[in-house]
């Protein structure tokens, strides 16, 4: 094992003990108001093209065993929650997949006062870009914590080991005025970068907001963030300044927006080429939740750190909606799509257009079993292909999870 690879996995086994450390000392402290759920599932699937590669290839078909343990506590004062995956491959067909398995520890603790709320987010991740890992369920509208815009990036399967820490802090000042900062922390290291376009980074992000309440039902917010963003072995180093001005709007009790645009500053230094760069940010949000339907959605424009060492301007579309279709059966629908552009002119691995659409259903047998099942097509188009590439998938997977307070 190399000293890389060594590092690695003692970091992995830290980030994992510590977790579960913290899973464990919570439970007691919270006592009867902890919601413990643990759930086992057994999957097949089927892919056409699972790393969404133009060249020949196989499809793939396997199993998999998938484990997760969450856990919740929210009351007036203290928010908890938490969520612990494994996901492990028993069987796969294919070139594809060459790590067996995922894990993922993702944790959030909030304390509220009268006048402020601190919170402290953060994640530890074991994944590959072809076989990724998530926090949220396909049944959860709730967008993904943790932004992402390297899906499809790479066509082999390359560990992945991702730690995020988010700490911030809002306070009141007055019953129409709030202000807040915080700090973000990504830090990225892939274990076999040969023959790919990754490269190992850590960003860093500081922000200070300003809300201020004009309606009942609206308020302007303002945002500034300072990023730092680093891939030593690139030789890429990015320093960026973002504004953002925007409008909240409460269009009920169960809907609300987000409308937001600024600009953003970036100064950038690489090998081969120095230089700046800016540009306009825009950002959409929109949340409705009814008594059969919940959905949220966003769309805009935004930078994000890559694994492909750069920093990129992102075009990007989520939409996350649910449908209880009866007492026992439900509809989840999930679409992703962006179109990444690197900051600098020299990286064209990074410039590609890419869009997921996945439908799913799922049946509750019994009070405690379910039966899951979807199908995910993706696409994909790089500036430096002359084609696109397709995917489709079909997953089913039987479910066995048991909400349990402690």
């Amino acid at each position: 094992m190399s000293n890389k690879n060594r590092k690695i996995y003692k970091d992995g086994c830290r980030g994992a003990g510590l977790g579960c450390a913290l899973l464990l000392a919570w439970g007691p402290v919270f006592g009867e108001a902890l919601i413990l759920e643990p759930s086992v599932s057994a999957r097949v699937f089927y892919d056409d093209n699972a790393a969404l590669t133009i060249r020949e290839h196989e499809a793939s078909t396997g199993s998999e065993l998938l484990g997760a343990l969450k856990l919740s506590r929210v009351t007036d004062a203290v928010e908890l929650q938490g969520i612990a995956r494994l996901n492990m491959l028993l069987d796969a067909g294919g070139n594809v997949y060459r790590d067996k398995d995922n894990q993922l520890i993702s944790l959030l603790f909030a304390r509220k006062g009268e006048l402020s709320r601190w919170q402290i987010s953060g994640s530890w991740r074991r994944d590959s870009i072809v076989r990724s890992v998530r926090v949220t369920d396909l049944e959860d509208v709730s967008p993904e914590p943790d932004d992402d815009v390297d899906a499809g990036l790479v066509h082999v399967s390359v560990r992945r080991n991702r730690y995020i820490i988010k700490p911030s802090w809002n306070y009141h000042l007055s019953p129409r005025t709030e202000i807040g900062m915080g700090y973000g922390f990504d830090n990225v290291v892939f274990e076999d970068t040969r023959d790919t376009p990754l490269f190992d980074y850590q960003n860093h992000s500081l922000f200070g907001r300003h809300f201020y309440r004009i309606t009942e039902r609206d308020r302007i917010t303002t945002t500034l963030s300072l990023k730092q963003f680093r891939a030593s072995a690139a030789k890429r180093d990015y320093d960026s300044g973002n504004f953002l001005l925007g409008l909240e709007h409460s269009y009920s009790e169960t809907a609300k927006g987000h409308f937001q645009i600024g600009w953003q500053h970036t100064r950038y230094e690489s090998r081969f080429e120095d230089g700046t760069n800016e540009g306009y940010l825009a950002q959409i949000y929109a949340e409705k939740r009814t008594g059969l339907t919940k959905f949220s959605g966003r769309l805009g424009r935004s930078t994000f750190a890559s694994g492909a060492g750069d920093v990129v301007n992102s075009d990007e579309l989520v939409f996350n909606m649910v449908r209880e279709l009866s007492e026992t059966t439900r509809f989840s629908l999930r679409i992703k799509a962006f179109q990444n552009e690197s900051i600098r002119m020299d990286n064209p691995d990074a410039n590609r257009r890419y869009i997921s659409i996945t439908p799913a259903f799922s049946w509750r047998i019994t009070q405690w079993w379910s039966l899951d099942a979807s199908y995910r097509y993706r696409r994909q188009n790089r500036d430096t292909d002359a084609q696109s590439a397709e995917s489709n998938a079909i997953y089913l997977s039987m479910r066995y999870a048991r909400p349990t307070p402690l």
